[in-house]
């Protein structure tokens, strides 16, 4: 009974998240990103306007931030950053290195 409990507990922590891709995105968004970005405080490009960059300029910008947003991103991931970049381009990223494609729902 212990074993099967336990690889019942093993399956579930090895199945993908709930919160995967776009939906985790999301999520990151609305904690780190809609402050400034739903608002345009400190001249941030709103959210409508980020809707239209590809998936590159997103993660350039999560990837080499201005000093405003800096705090923002510090401990994100890569693949926070991806999830983030798909959220709000709804573009899909391929694979890249060791990172999974992300699907744009």
């Amino acid at each position: 009974m212990r074993l099967t409990a336990a690889f019942i507990g093993l399956a579930i922590l090895a199945a993908p998240s709930a919160l995967a891709g776009p939906a985790e995105g999301a999520a990151i968004y609305e904690q780190r990103c809609k402050m400034c970005h739903a608002t345009g405080m400190a001249n941030a490009p709103l959210v409508e306007k980020l809707a239209t960059y590809e998936n590159q300029k997103v993660l350039d910008a999560l990837n080499t931030p201005v000093p405003m947003m800096a705090g923002a991103v510090s401990g994100m991931s890569d693949e926070d950053k991806r999830n983030v970049a798909v959220f709000l381009t709804k573009k899909t990223l391929p694979a890249s290195g060791a990172l999974p494609e992300v699907k744009a729902e």
